[in-house]
């Protein structure tokens, strides 16, 4: 390699660091009060009206109307009237710190060698200093599973929260399960296609032997390492025993009815817990879908039909149909990750036809987080559970409402990027040149005093009225 490629790639990889720093551990205990709360919890209330939520060490201490029954020594107080508080969210699947820009090849980890490799871990690979966590952050995505892409089986995606020096400060879940492209179940006859379909279905029939070997191979390797500590070890084998064993799930890319069906049954032979990754198809298998009691990660609701014959709006009310049908679902981007930031308007439009409001916040909040196995700690704003929570200008999934502050961990986090520095030098470019006013001052959460959150004294008897 020539020295000046050499300091051109070193000078292109450091220009793609964030200047971000990370958000320091709680410190002291922090009371949002006279917000608009949405708890999202099992069995509450969609909202709760003039409420308040506690962090303290990093957890929920208290949430519920009003104000805090009591204040630990030294509370900062947050007065967030006229502003909504919700749990952050989580989008699931993603590329999120795999890849920087498509355009750079050495800033893209999505995919590695090999059409198997479930050994492969995402969280080993995401670059903790990527430019889009703060961009994903500013719209109130707080934690990801970041999912590798590539061959049959592409590796374990990884559960991270948006915030953290090293990879291991971002690793909620090590190896949140395993990552499957499932194969096309028929050749494709389109104008654009040069195989021949012979050749097609040779290669689909390749893969799908491919799968079962691996799948039979290493369960009889578990049984056999279960059984006999001597056995040598083998690193693909081993990486499958969180699905074989622990019950993660098995995230199924599928892109049609038949590779749906295919991919359950395979699943179901195997002992998989099914997650169906995609969205085209999901609707004509909703009762395989039912039978084998699998979750679905939508990948985008934002997309055309997949077929002429489709309905306008099949995608948007798609999530509904879910819903009504009893399968848990999560909704996602399905889009490069520069444009994650878009996932509350996902979900919003899926409101907008016919699924609930509760429903839709739901889907990018607790849904996925139970459908990644930490249901017990993200997803809701319920005592014990961890703070991360957002505060909104507004309903967190309409467009025009601004993230105003966000705490990961209890941990307030910077919500500048790349994105918003930009704005602000060009506005400022324009108000030099006489184009622009001057710019209104940046809106923040108010501080109140701790007295402001102190339950009123009852008022003592006039003794005129005696």
């Amino acid at each position: 390699m020539s020295l000046l490629l050499a300091t051109s790639l070193a000078g292109a990889t450091m220009a793609l660091q964030s200047a971000q720093v990370p958000a320091p551990p709680q410190s002291r205990p922090v009371a949002i009060v006279h917000a608009t709360v949405h708890p999202v919890a099992e069995g509450g209330p969609a909202t709760i009206a003039d409420g308040h939520v506690l962090l303290v060490d990093g957890r929920i201490a208290s949430v519920g109307p009003g104000l805090p029954a009591s204040l630990p020594p030294d509370t900062r107080v947050l007065d967030a009237t006229g502003l909504h508080v919700a749990p952050g969210f989580l989008v699931a699947p993603t590329q999120l710190g795999l890849v920087e820009t498509l355009a750079t090849v050495t800033t893209d980890d999505r995919n590695e060698y090999g059409t198997i490799r479930p050994e492969a871990v995402a969280a080993i690979a995401i670059n903790p200093d990527t430019d889009l966590f703060p961009v994903a952050r500013a719209a109130g995505i707080l934690h990801a599973l970041v999912m590798p892409t590539g061959g049959l089986i592409a590796g374990q995606p990884s559960l991270v929260r948006l915030d953290g020096w090293t990879n291991e400060n971002l690793t909620v879940v090590k190896e949140a399960g395993v990552a499957v492209n499932w194969p096309l179940m028929e050749p494709v006859l389109a104008w654009w296609t040069r195989k021949p379909a012979e050749e097609q279905q040779k290669k689909i029939k390749q893969d799908l032997d491919a799968l079962e070997k691996f799948a039979l191979e290493s369960k009889a390797w578990l049984d056999r390492a279960d059984a006999s500590p001597a056995t040598p070890h083998d690193l693909r084998f081993s990486a499958m025993r969180g699905v074989t064993r622990d019950g993660r799930p098995v995230f199924l890319s599928c892109g049609s009815a038949g590779q749906i069906e295919a991919a359950l049954a395979w699943a179901s032979r195997h002992g998989y817990r099914p997650v169906i990754v995609g969205g085209p198809g999901v609707a004509a298998s909703i009762p395989a879908l039912q039978r084998a009691k699998a979750a679905v990660l939508l990948n985008g609701i934002h997309r055309l039909p997949a077929r002429d014959s489709d309905i306008y709006d099949e995608p948007y009310a798609l999530p509904a149909r879910l819903e009504a049908a009893g399968i848990p679902f999560a909704i996602a981007t399905g889009d490069e990750p520069a444009h994650e930031r878009n996932l509350p308007h996902h979900a919003g439009t899926a409101a907008a036809f016919g699924l609930s409001k509760e429903a839709a916040l739901r889907s990018i909040t607790r849904s996925p987080a139970e459908i990644c196995g930490v249901g017990d700690r993200l997803g809701s704003l319920e005592p014990g559970k961890s703070a991360s929570l957002i505060v909104t200008t507004g309903d967190p999934l309409e467009i025009t409402s601004d993230v105003l502050a966000a705490f990961i961990d209890g941990r307030e986090v910077d919500l500048g990027s790349r994105h918003k520095r930009l704005h602000a030098k060009y506005r400022e470019k324009y108000r030099q040149l006489g184009l622009l006013p001057e710019p209104a001052p940046e809106r923040t959460v108010p501080e109140a005093g701790a007295d402001a959150a102190e339950p009123a004294e009852p008022a003592e008897p006039d003794d005129a009225d005696d």
